[in-house]
């Protein structure tokens, strides 16, 4: 499983019009090795965009890249509603029931986020259900850690290095039907 972590950071005059070309992505759906992609904006800085995509395996993902990608974007208007963009790829380590995850991916209110070394990742990420952990693939040294939170859940809060995120429903894209 691939896990891909984009952050934008926009201005606010941006804001509203990120917000409108993301929900653009309802063409991901379609594309095989798709699985889920949630999106919001970060709860600690504001005009922050968050963005967690789940593929099924690399392959996938660079099959995505080469055909399908470029015609979205394009199509999104979306190069023109951000001043900086991080993307970073991550291949999942952690043993996680599959189906909690795609579960979290549908109906989810917070994703909360932490980026780091193994043992500060690790040590923060715990055994929440919905949730993954992943090595980054251009640096073995780098880990993510990802939870989804239902509303009537408390998603920990107050570490310096984690992402809080308020999903937003229109940003949300999850492949229909069985996954394995």
């Amino acid at each position: 499983m691939l896990i891909k972590w984009i952050t934008c950071k926009v201005t606010e005059n941006q804001k509203q019009s990120f917000s409108h070309a993301q929900a653009k992505w309802r063409s991901l759906e379609d594309i095989k090795g798709f699985l889920g992609q949630v999106g919001g904006w970060n709860q600690h800085q504001p005009l922050e965009a968050c963005i967690l995509t789940v593929w099924e395996s690399r392959e996938h993902y660079q099959s995505f890249m080469e055909k399908d990608h470029d015609p979205i974007f394009h199509q999104t208007g979306q190069s023109q509603t951000y001043e900086a963009i991080s993307v970073q790829l991550f291949s999942k380590l952690t043993d996680s029931d599959d189906r909690q995850l795609l579960d979290g991916l549908e109906s989810a209110q917070v994703l909360r986020v932490v980026c780091g070394s193994e043992n500060n990742v690790l040590a923060k990420a715990g055994a929440e259900p919905g949730g993954i952990v992943g090595q980054s693939l251009k640096d073995s040294q780098q880990y993510i850690a990802a939870t989804l939170w239902n509303n009537d859940q408390l998603a920990p809060t107050g570490d310096a290095q984690a992402y809080t995120v308020a999903l937003e429903q229109t940003w949300r894209v999850v492949k229909k039907g069985d996954h394995k």
